[in-house]
């Protein structure tokens, strides 16, 4: 039996939805107002909830964000049901975490298909797989950098991307709580983020309560989004992140991560837990300086050089300083270097079409994939998958062609 319920001030509209639900599959139960309603939440622990926004107490909004913040309905499906149909109503609704938002007056038939959808795509939920094999956890690798601006965003979409093009099960996250752009570089609207469980502490983190903030991208790559607002991330912490990563390693075979240009809790707890880092410098002199000042608290922080893997990009058309008289004032080679394609990187991210996806036959699409097959597990380079992706075959026959 699934349990519905439906919180609305309005006797008539309980009898509405009761008319539209009419179905022996569901048990509907009612609430008066907000304060009632998130009372009998915590009884019933429903499987949807059907929430009005103008009610006497506590409006619709302050209900559904006041559900998030508790680990029992981080995936409980909520929708909002509504006389307001303007698109900042909307945009509210998701933003503080409803999962669909429906008009009213409504027609019987689409609340009850809303429903239904919503329903099937909670039992489509992630199921947690346990690997008994370290092969399987997840490789993660951190982009870093201590000066913003040079790409780094953009090398992360790219390259998580191209890992799950390669091999599948890779996960991206936005870890740049003050203006994280990975959702824009994606196209896709933010519904929910980091802030959905900032305020929980590590402990109750879970797998159903994580896999509700994970989107997914239509090519097959997961993604955890920064929050909307710089404050709803203030209280995400360290400790919260490490027990995110651990469940993560589980469930994915790669795991980027676009790390904040400094190193605040979060951004360490990362660097941490990272199998890689790529270090992303420029190359002019401020670029310099802030690599070598990452260098050296790496060092202090006692990460091994095998680690750490500079990387360079060229975020202008022209510097005064090359590739190798950096490598020589530094005292360490680059593992790549990509080259200033301006054109190309704006467009992408305007409309929300990274290279790798829009225009695979481009140079820097090829070097971006190249690369994301450099930094792949061992066990994934020295064999030929079952059933190699286009872009496994793309980088094979680019290896093939070099070796002529």
């Amino acid at each position: 039996m699934t349990r519905i319920l439906v919180i609305d001030d309005e006797p008539l509209n309980h009898q509405l939805v009761a008319k539209a639900l009419a179905s022996p599959e569901y048990q509907i139960t009612f609430a008066e107002d907000g304060t009632s309603g998130m009372a009998r939440a915590h009884v019933l622990k429903p499987d949807i909830i059907i929430t009005d926004v103008m009610m006497p107490d506590i409006n619709g909004y302050e209900v559904t964000r006041l559900l998030r913040r508790e680990a029992q309905f981080i995936t409980t499906p909520i929708l909002v049901l509504t006389a307001q149909s303007g698109l900042q109503d909307k945009l509210r609704a998701f933003e503080v975490g409803a999962d669909d938002y429906l008009s009213k007056p409504f027609e019987p038939a689409e609340l009850a298909a809303r429903v239904s959808s919503l329903l099937r795509r909670a039992e489509m939920l992630p199921v947690a797989t346990t690997s008994k094999n370290p092969l399987e956890s997840a490789r993660t690798i951190a982009i870093h950098s201590l000066r913003g601006g040079i790409g780094c965003s953009t090398l992360a979409v790219n390259l998580g991307l191209s890992l799950s093009n390669l091999w599948s099960r890779t996960i991206l996250l936005d870890l740049t709580m003050t203006a994280g752009q990975v959702a824009l570089m994606l196209n896709k609207n933010l519904r929910r983020t980091w802030a959905d469980i900032s305020r929980f502490q590590a402990g109750e983190i879970d797998l159903d309560s994580l896999n509700s903030i994970i989107s997914i991208h239509e090519s097959g790559l997961s993604f955890i989004a920064a929050p909307t607002f710089p404050d709803d991330g203030q209280a995400f912490s360290g400790e919260t992140l490490s027990s995110v990563i651990s469940l993560l390693k589980e469930q994915y075979q790669y795991i980027i991560a676009d790390l904040p240009h400094d190193f605040s809790e979060v951004g360490l707890s990362m660097l941490d837990a990272a199998d890689i880092i790529l270090l992303v410098g420029a190359p002019d002199m401020a670029s310099v300086r802030a690599t070598a000042a990452a260098l050296d608290v790496y060092k202090k922080l006692g990460y091994p050089a095998e680690k750490i893997k500079p990387v360079l990009n060229a975020p202008f058309q022209r510097s005064s300083l090359i590739k190798e008289k950096i490598e020589s004032a530094m005292g360490m080679d680059f593992v790549a270097a990509f080259p200033y394609v301006p054109n190309m990187i704006v467009e992408a991210i305007n409309l929300g079409r990274p290279l790798v996806l829009d225009k695979p036959q481009e140079p820097i699409s090829a070097l971006l994939e190249d690369f994301a097959f450099f930094i792949s597990k061992k066990e994934h380079k020295k064999s030929k998958p079952e059933n190699p992706t286009e872009a496994w075959k793309r980088v094979y026959n680019r290896y093939q062609n070099r070796k002529k």
